[in-house]
């Protein structure tokens, strides 16, 4: 491996301390001079002899530099390499790296431990150069000097990037910084510790919601087995894959991991065939009778239902964090990142059902366009992760199941667009064939060694393309644009080639097993689960878990319109008479439905009628049933399902 020699330096302002920083400044070869005929000279001879030995070995130096009357006051390290003992017998090298009580006293404190060294003890009177073989410290000195002189991409075409870490992580100016975090609310208990999108990671690990994804099943039911997908895994394979994207595009990775393991916060029970027949439900498509008949539905007069609205919806509104204000109170940079990981839907759906209007004034919505880019590319970079796990794990879960074999999934990729891949995966096959290792189930290892070969081929040609489209769009603004939470450009994507690979996977895997047998018999099941508890709840409010009874009893008081925060009536608390009449109001007494038209037109808030009253607290209580149901998990739904038979 190597050796180092570790040098004593009792003053900070000695010739050997200047001369170390001349080198690290410079670059240029510096010289660890001592006396002819001291201990010290003699100390080094024997070591020259040593080094001569071994020509080919290594040999690294580390000035350690200390106060004199303290020699555990260490004032800082510095490393550098190429160490040789000249003819004269002075040290020569080059220095590479500083590390400095004032910012690095941890990283000081660890290379000393590893080495377990006493500066008063260790070094013998008048010798202040000793050599240290040990493999780990040369390794972490080495690499430490190696992550300083990589080349970082981009690095030398725009100067505004920041450094993140000590010498190996530079943000791209294009990523977000802790000091742009935005809140809706002051945010009074940022540890000094951590940071603001630290910190945003922590509030959704650790959310009732964020637990809940154990039991909510990605495609097939978890039921199935331990080794089948959940939201849970998916979240965390998602958070993965972001994470290496990110890094490779130099983007804030706290920013990146908040987003990534909150993505899928707000999906329902039973995979998205629950967040299907929780939409079919509000609009119609799958009819309710709730008094306001099918043409308000088929408008949406109760809103819509998609999950990454309601993830979001989860992180403001839902989750109960602080007594100050609603939500996690994360970043806008997080809850945009949330709501824009797949495709919002700004003309069917509104915002407004599920967020409050301090949050809305603040994520940018272009209301000219379908498509809604996420102002931030950790975003976009938990976006495209999110699609690459689904084409892994989609993959695997079709291979484990045996509703598609091996062979037919290679034989599917052998057409001109998926050649790349195809020969990727056929080498992994014949190196699982040609392997020497016993092994104990060799389809499960060709399944896994499938599974990565797609992970990492959407990775890496990501990660190309979107430094393509970074270097060019920093190219035509010359390198000094800041992110902005207006920004609409899209720039972590797949090639167009990739795309073509990425649908026609998407194609294989529906085929295989989103229209399996298995898959559409728990849809179907999955369906008439939701669909029955909807009915159930709506029929008689009186069955929702008290809090959701409550929580519709604080919304009716924070009403806009005072006409309806006046009118509020506590179903969990009153008599049974008073309570009955009021169920019976706001879910089956009929209402104008011309008025109520005209008011969803106009949003008079100033409207008093008594329709417009009974709609509006209508509305409540739909929107209740639709979040107690969202937030169930598989394992919960069933078993209210079997109660409320």
């Amino acid at each position: 491996m190597g050796s180092v020699l570790i040098v004593r330096n009792n003053d900070v302002k000695s010739k050997i301390h200047a001369y170390a920083q001349e080198s690290l400044e410079s670059g240029e070869k510096r010289y660890y001079n001592t006396r002819t005929g001291t201990l010290n000279a003699k100390k080094l001879k024997q070591l020259k002899e040593g080094l001569q030995k071994d020509s080919k070995e290594k040999t690294l130096i580390l000035l350690i530099s200390y106060n004199i009357a303290d020699a555990k006051n260490i004032e800082d390290v510095i490393i550098g390499t190429d160490a040789n003992i000249s003819e004269s017998d002075n040290i020569e090298y080059f220095m590479k790296i500083q590390l400095t009580k004032e910012s690095h006293e941890r990283v000081i404190q660890s290379i000393v431990d590893k080495i377990d060294l006493d500066i008063e003890k260790d070094f013998k009177e008048g010798c202040y150069v000793i050599k240290s073989d040990m493999d780990s410290l040369y390794q972490e000195l080495n690499e430490r000097i190696r992550a300083c002189n990589e080349q970082v991409p981009y690095a030398e075409e725009h100067d505004d990037q920041v450094e993140l870490t000590d010498c190996d992580y530079k943000l791209s100016s294009l990523a977000w910084r802790d000091s742009q975090a935005v809140r809706v609310y002051k945010n009074d208990d940022i540890a000094i510790t951590r940071t603001e999108f630290q910190r945003d990671r922590e509030r959704v690990v650790n959310c009732k919601a964020f637990r809940r994804l154990v039991d909510k099943a990605q495609i097939f039911s978890a039921e199935k087995g331990d080794y089948y997908r959940t939201r849970m895994t998916h979240s965390l394979e998602v958070n993965q894959i972001a994470k290496a994207i990110a890094y490779a595009l130099r983007l804030n990775l706290d920013l990146t991991e908040a987003i990534a393991l909150g993505h899928d916060l707000g999906h329902t029970p039973f995979g998205h065939q629950g967040e299907r027949t929780l939409d079919d439900i509000l609009s119609g498509k799958q009819f309710i009778d709730m008094g306001v008949g099918k043409g308000l539905l088929n408008d949406r007069c109760f809103g819509g239902f998609k999950h990454n609205y309601q993830s979001a919806r989860i992180l403001t509104e839902l989750e109960e964090h602080c007594t100050e204000y609603p939500g996690l109170n994360v970043s806008i940079q997080v809850v945009e990142g949330v709501l824009k990981h797949t495709r919002i839907k700004p003309f069917e759906i509104k915002l407004e059902d599920f967020l409050r209007e301090e949050y809305i004034q603040k994520i940018y919505i272009d209301s000219n366009s379908e498509v809604q880019v996420c102002s931030t590319l950790e975003g976009q970079v938990v976006g495209i992760a999110d699609e690459i796990a689904q084409r892994g794990h989609d993959v695997d879960d079709a291979l484990t199941s045996g509703v598609m074999s091996i062979d037919e999934f290679v034989d599917r990729l052998k057409i001109d667009k998926c050649r790349q891949l195809q020969a990727e995966i056929e080498q992994e096959l014949n190196s699982v064939e040609e392997s020497k290792r016993l092994i104990a189930d060799v389809n499960e290892l060709k399944i896994s060694r499938i599974v990565t070969c797609i992970i990492k081929y959407f990775i890496n040609t990501t990660i190309e393309h979107s430094r393509e489209r970074i270097h060019d769009y920093l190219e035509t603004v010359n390198g000094t644009t800041t992110p902005l939470l207006e920004q609409n450009v899209k720039l972590v994507e797949f090639s167009q080639e990739v795309e073509a690979v990425n649908l026609y996977l998407e194609r294989v895997v529906q085929k295989k097993v989103i229209c399996n047998n298995d898959v559409a018999r728990a849809d179907y099941n999955a369906n008439m689960v939701v669909k029955s508890l909807f009915e159930k709840y709506y029929s008689n409010p009186r069955l929702l878990h008290v809090g959701t009874i409550h929580k519709i009893f604080l919304e009716t008081l924070r009403h806009k319109n005072k006409a309806v925060s006046n009118s509020a009536v506590n179903l969990n608390d009153g008599s049974i008479k008073l309570v009955n009449q009021e169920i019976e109001d706001i879910t089956i007494r009929s209402i104008d439905t011309d008025l109520v038209k005209e008011y969803l037109q106009h949003r008079n808030f100033e409207c008093s009628d008594r329709d417009i009253v009974i709609f509006e607290k209508r509305k409540i209580l739909v929107r209740a049933i639709v979040d107690f149901i969202a937030g169930m998990t598989d394992g919960y739904a069933l078993e209210e399902y079997n109660k409320l038979k």
